[in-house]
């Protein structure tokens, strides 16, 4: 039955995805546009997908208009194309550091316009980061230095080079990397909202202290002037989600 049930599951992957000659990624439809991935396999699951959509992302606040959104580890971009599929004049920065999925991610937002811009920084202080795999996020934490160098860019000089002066929504997840950019913003009142994934279920997990940013994330943005609400369903990914609002 196992072994069925895996065959199933693979054939209903690929039956949803098509090879893009041009680009050299698959792609499948979602929201009435394409996402660009590099296997099928990594297909996400639209049921849960709606649901993280609705019940953490963008539970409290739904950009709309001409909002800018700026989502730091936008992955593949499905999470946009919902909010494209809902407000298509959002202006919405998706940052994605990882290469490969960066690359998926600009070919992701070439349908649904301009105002959909793919950036491959990883925005800190430090001068320089190396990742230990393309696409794989437990190359982020307590390993040694990888050998993949990725381009990085300090806050101040981001919002520069994209124009912004304000951010209606900055949604996180940066696989325990959270409570380091929070460090590096010199000026929180551009930013109105804040939806950010800590990752302490990771450091329960086993993955390493590095993972458990919570408390730091709750306090940092406490003292600049922000009310947090807390989300509980009984699930640690996403219990450890929280939204943050300026007063």
């Amino acid at each position: 039955m196992n072994i069925r049930n895996s065959i199933r599951k693979r054939l209903d992957r690929w039956s949803k995805v098509e090879f893009d000659k041009a680009t050299g990624f698959y792609r499948y439809r979602r929201f009435g546009f394409y996402v660009y991935v590099r296997h099928p396999k990594h297909i996400s699951n639209e049921e849960n997908l709606i649901w993280s959509c609705e019940n953490l992302f963008f539970k409290h606040y739904m950009p709309s208009g001409d909002d800018v959104v700026v989502d730091l580890g936008a992955g593949y971009g499905d999470e946009a194309l919902y909010v494209a599929m809902h407000s298509p004049d959002v202006r919405y920065i998706g940052v994605e550091a990882q290469p490969i999925i960066y690359e998926c991610l600009a070919n992701t937002f070439r349908m649904p316009g301009d105002n959909f811009i793919a950036s491959p920084y990883v925005i800190t202080d430090a001068d320089m980061v190396r990742f230990a795999s393309q696409f794989e996020y437990a190359s982020v934490g307590d390993i040694p230095e990888g050998y993949i160098e990725i381009p990085t860019m300090r806050w101040p000089d981001f919002i520069r080079r994209y124009d912004i002066d304000h951010i209606d929504l900055m949604k996180m997840n940066i696989e325990g990397a959270e409570r380091d950019l929070l460090k590096s913003i010199d000026d929180f009142s551009i930013v109105k909202r804040f939806a950010i994934s800590c990752h302490d279920f990771r450091a329960n997990h086993g993955d390493g202290e590095f993972f458990r940013t919570k408390e730091d994330v709750m306090r940092i943005l406490g003292e600049n002037n922000y009310d947090i609400k807390q989300f509980s369903y009984g699930r640690d990914y996403a219990d450890d989600w929280i939204y943050a609002e300026r007063r």
